[in-house]
């Protein structure tokens, strides 16, 4: 019963907002194969992914339960993307401030470009793509490209692991103006990042940061929740991905182990 209700209440989901994917689309993707680039109408457009799986898991995400959205005090926000992907985040940002000013960075060079070509497609303006990596130095990073939402940078050089290099950016390079909201989704090198940027986050009024926890390297969760409360933030956390009974098993995605999305705002 609880299954039909939610499927009800999807569909329902769709046939309000009209333009977006209905339950049916979603059956569809999900029966492709992984990592299969493709096509689809969307919100009346042409847009391209990588990964269907991905997609849908995403559309749900920012569409369905709208973990974006924000109250701005400006109708003109401006908002730092980091790990812009295909382009959801930044149509559901543009969906509801029009006349908001994007710094999109994504740095697999395969997903940008589908990224740039999704952003024109829709016809989204005030819009800039930077196909670098979020990192805390400009220069170069190692980085795997995993084909989906997982791509992130290797520290180790000597990883089995396969990577290329890639360029990259500091973000505390760009954090010196005011920003209505700063959406950091970096597949692990999130705690690096907020670290080196954390006397720059008084410029950020509403910041939004994917934790994942990797298999194989130290836990920082307490310490980014240090950071974010001394740059003057109140936090929620909800789950993105857990395992139900972590004392018998460990349910790891692509060498994570727990994934939690951290709201931090102002009071």
């Amino acid at each position: 019963m609880k299954k039909l209700l939610k499927i009800i209440y999807r569909n329902l989901i769709y046939l309000f907002y009209g333009k977006g994917i209905s339950f049916i689309s979603k059956v569809e993707l999900k029966t492709k194969k992984r990592f299969e680039k493709g096509t689809l109408r969307f919100y009346g457009q042409k847009f391209r992914y990588t990964d269907a799986a991905s997609f849908v898991s995403t559309y749900e995400e920012i569409f369905i339960k709208r973990i974006y959205q924000f109250n701005s005090k400006s109708n003109q926000p401006y908002i730092i993307d980091c790990g812009a992907n295909i382009g959801l985040s930044v149509l559901a940002f543009k969906q509801q401030y029009p006349n908001a000013t994007i710094l999109a960075f994504e740095p697999d060079t395969k997903i940008s470009s589908m990224l740039i070509e999704n952003i024109k497609s829709l016809q989204l303006t005030n819009v800039e793509v930077v196909p670098k990596a979020v990192w805390t130095h400009e220069g170069e990073i190692h980085f795997h490209e995993q084909g989906g939402l997982s791509g992130s940078i290797i520290e180790d050089k000597n990883t089995a692991i396969s990577t290329i290099s890639l360029p990259s950016i500091r973000l505390k390079d760009y954090l010196n103006r005011k920003i209505d909201f700063l959406k950091i989704d970096i597949e692990g090198a999130e705690y690096e990042v907020l670290k080196d940027c954390k006397d720059a986050l008084f410029q950020v009024d509403f910041l939004f940061i994917e934790y994942h926890s990797m298999l194989t390297s130290e836990q920082h969760l307490d310490e980014i929740l240090s950071i974010i409360k001394n740059a003057g933030f109140r936090y929620h956390i909800q789950e993105a991905a857990t395992s139900p009974q972590p004392f018998i098993y460990l349910h790891s995605v692509h060498g994570m182990d727990l994934q939690l999305n951290i709201y931090c705002y102002r009071s």
